[in-house]
Order: structure tokens, then sequence, then C-alpha cells
């Protein structure tokens, strides 16, 4: 169903029985996580912040 999506992208490798090709991704490990996670959550709550500021005034 999503054969043109995934050969798009992906160059046909859903297909073909094996091809034996891998890709590399890069690891993250737990401070890296904790650190995009805090990263995440201080932008919303600056976000909340500035929006709660101009609603007051």
């Amino acid at each position: 169903m999503f054969d043109w999506f995934w050969n798009g992208w992906y160059g046909d490798t859903t297909s073909g029985g094996g091809s034996g090709s891998t890709s590399s991704v890069p690891e993250m490990d737990a401070a890296s996580g904790t650190l995009a996670i805090a990263v995440v959550l201080a932008a919303l709550v600056l976000a909340w912040e500035i929006k709660r500021r101009r609603a007051r005034s």
C-alpha cells in the first residue's frame, strides 16, 4: 500500500529478499536524551510564559 512512499524515500530497500545493506544511525546516550528533553521542556515553558504575559496585559 505504501510502496510509493518507501520506494521514493528509501530507494526500494523494502523488497529484494534481504539485500544485506544496512544504514548507520547515530546513537543517543542517556545524557544526550535527558538534555534533549530538557531543551524541549524549557521551550514549552518559555512559550507558555510568553502566552501568559500577553494575556495579562
